[in-house]
């Protein structure tokens, strides 16, 4: 044996069942990506046959068949049979006069036919060619082969192939047979394939080639066109539609103005995934019934995304089982976090339209099942995210709307009533010989008023009782929520020290390594500052039966700064306040309130941290029934698009600083709690910092 050489990659022969079936596990996703590369083809025709494939048929078959350019022998043995072919990322778009930017770059797609059956035949030809080229493939030869003893190579199994006559030179086209089909195909499957495949060209795509898939299923009389209704979203409750500018580095975001009614798009710098449209429709419930009955064929289905006018993946967000629905953007997760606000999957339907060329790094994941996980990815997940916190607050501000409207015509009706009666009576006093034919009309609007005042009386009743359950429902949704967090995080924590602990007793003391020993207490010190906190927070609720009192908001105010002197004073912060004198909180939890100033003086103090002019203003005043608390600091502030994320949990801004994104989380449940809201507003120190609104009723 030499003593040096060289070695070569050899791939066993169960490789195929990486790449195939084992790779690409839904065979809805394995049939898509058989279309896309139609699409890739120059085809602007095709046929999805499904042959035999109920319960019970025989010689069951899935024919795939486009009038595309065709491929050679060259192109079937140095492109379509070698494994992560570059010939897709060399040549990215298709030929002219198409010239479509190809959506299939990593070259193993076409192994999405193993997922379907054992057996594939390829009919293809280029146009001016004589003859058809007819290759067959038999997956069940890699398997008997891939059992037999010594080393069998993926590369060493020999496929057949033939050429075929033809009569018209001037044809082109691929033709898929794969038959052996492995699973019954039910009617539901298939139509559910139909409303995926229509949505696989964007509604937006300007096309000068059409793009048309027909799908035919003798077995259920199936014979359709795959085309996504161009009506679906005009009965939409309302919608917004996003760009972005790459001269400006800018990209718009939206949020919903009360004031105006109306949803309003800002300019904000450009994110790291790299500019997006996006365009999302919103459905109440009475325009979701309205689409239901007209469209009962197409789903509300959340948001797609797609690269270049073709989708990405089908997310599947249709699925009637919950716990089938993939939602890899996340939007139905987030619902038990506030399930009356939040928006979900089957409420919108969005598109979200990328580039190669300006989203280079969101990248399909390879079983086409999401995308690949970097932090552009996740960058993107949150902006979708926090764009859909306009629709939530839509969502909120029409319901208070509609309650307010109704409240408005019981009073009206009631004020009518009073009128008629009175100008009634005040008839039979000036023609007292009316009064005994007016008396039955008198006595019938006095029960009717009595009855109007009662409905009002019982709705109130049933508002206030709903708001308590409601308050009771999301306390404990949000207590469920915080708890999985909270393991995960005392886990984690843990685990750091953990670590670090173990290295301590390992090689602890050693005068060489005193610089790593005190990071590594400092390190300690803080994960065990944070694991307080969170723990301090869950240990709150269990306090729920401390009495409401009256609190004096000057001393409380106070009490509260006045513990971060010291701090302040170390750190260069200058606190500016502006505190009321005689008013009172009634009926108020001290600790929560305390919670809310604590909390947001910790986030100005780590906001300002940076800042060459450092700057926290805590303001309080009496505003009508109300008490309005502002807390400004001069630090580097809070995203327009973020004004609604930065209260989730976990989410911060300050993350630099040591901050957890617990605190505004906190600020939010416990405002709630009192009756209250929390908004960010525009800061009160213009271009810079970031104001954090409060407002309480003095009564609840």
């Amino acid at each position: 044996m030499d003593a040096q050489g060289s070695l070569k990659w050899r791939f066993d022969v169960s490789t195929f069942r990486l790449i195939g079936r084992d790779l690409i596990t839904d065979r809805i996703t394995a049939l898509f990506e058989l279309v896309k590369n139609c699409y890739d083809a120059n085809a602007q025709n095709v046929n999805v046959i499904f042959k035999n494939v109920s319960a019970g048929e025989n010689n069951a078959a899935i024919i795939i068949e486009d009038d595309g350019f065709g491929m050679s022998f060259e192109d079937i043995r140095d492109k379509w049979m070698v494994i992560g072919t570059a010939s897709k990322r060399k040549e990215p778009y298709t030929p002219e006069p198409f010239v479509r930017k190809c959506v299939g770059e990593k070259g193993i797609g076409r192994f999405a036919v193993d997922k379907l059956g054992d057996k594939v035949t390829i009919i293809t030809k280029k146009a001016g060619a004589k003859e058809w080229l007819n290759v067959e493939i038999d997956w069940t030869t890699y398997y008997r082969r891939q059992n037999s003893e010594g080393i069998i190579l993926f590369t060493d199994i020999e496929n057949q192939y033939r050429f075929l006559p033809c009569d018209d030179y001037s044809l082109s086209g691929t033709k898929l047979i794969i038959s052996d089909v492995r699973e019954v195909w039910s009617k539901t499957d298939i139509e559910r394939f139909i409303s995926e495949v229509s949505k696989i060209v964007s509604p937006y795509a300007n096309l000068s080639y059409p793009f048309q898939v027909k799908i035919k299923a003798p077995s259920y009389d199936i014979d359709a066109v795959a085309i996504r209704s161009q009506n679906d979203i005009s009965i939409a409750t309302v919608s917004f539609s996003l760009g972005y500018d790459n001269e400006s580095r800018t990209q718009d975001a939206v949020f919903f103005d009360e004031k105006s009614n109306t949803f309003m798009l800002t300019p904000v710098p450009l994110k790291s995934f790299g500019g997006i449209k996006m365009t999302v429709y919103y459905f109440d419930e009475a325009a979701r019934k309205r689409y239901r009955k007209e469209f009962p064929n197409n789903e509300i289905d959340g948001i797609k995304i797609y690269r270049d006018g073709i989708i990405t993946t089908p997310f599947a967000e249709s699925k009637t089982k919950d716990d089938e629905k993939r939602d890899v953007l996340g939007i139905d997760k987030r619902l038990w976090e506030n399930i009356f606000d939040r928006v979900s999957s089957r409420e919108i339907i969005g598109i979200v339209e990328i580039s190669k060329k300006d989203n280079p790094e969101i990248i399909d994941a390879t079983n086409r099942q999401d995308f690949v996980d970097n932090e552009e990815y996740r960058e993107l997940k949150r902006f979708i995210i926090t764009q859909l916190d306009a629709f939530e607050n839509f969502k909120k501000f029409a319901r208070t709307q509609k309650k307010k409207k109704t409240q408005d015509t019981l009073d009206a009706t009631g004020e009518i009533i009073q009128e008629f009666i009175s100008s009634v009576e005040t008839i039979t006093k000036e023609k007292p010989e009316f009064k005994k034919s007016f008396e039955p009309v008198i006595q019938q609007a006095k029960k009717t008023d009595r009855a109007v005042k009662s409905v009002i009386k019982e709705r109130k009743e049933a508002e206030e009782e709903f708001s308590r359950k409601e308050n009771i429902y999301m306390s404990i949704m949000s207590l469920q929520e915080y708890a999985i967090h909270i393991t995960h995080a005392v886990r984690t924590t843990l685990n750091k020290i953990r670590d670090r602990v173990e290295y301590f007793q390992n090689f602890f003391p050693n005068p060489e390594e005193d610089d790593l020993f005190l990071e590594y207490a400092r390190e300690m010190y803080d994960e065990f500052m944070i694991l307080n906190r969170v723990i301090d927070y869950m240990l709150s609720y269990s306090q729920s039966n401390i009495q409401p009192e009256d609190i004096n908001l000057s001393i409380t105010l106070t009490e509260v700064l006045a513990g971060y002197s010291d701090l302040l004073q170390s750190s260069g912060i200058t606190l500016d306040t502006s505190l009321p004198q005689k008013l009172e909180l009634k009926n108020t939890n001290r600790q929560f309130f305390r919670d809310i100033l604590q909390n947001l003086m910790d986030n100005s103090i780590k906001a300002v941290k940076n800042s060459e002019i450092k700057i926290i203003k805590c303001t309080a005043y009496a505003e009508d029934d109300d008490l309005v608390i502002l807390m400004s600091d001069t630090g580097y502030g809070i995203p327009r698009e973020k004004r609604e994320w930065v209260f989730g949990l976990y989410n911060t801004t300050t993350e630099d600083q040591g901050g957890a994104g617990i605190g505004l989380y906190v600020v939010k449940t416990r405002v709630e709690s009192l009756k209250g809201a929390v908004t960010v507003e525009d800061s009160e120190f213009g271009e810079v910092g970031t104001t954090i609104k409060i407002v309480l009723p003095f009564k609840k």
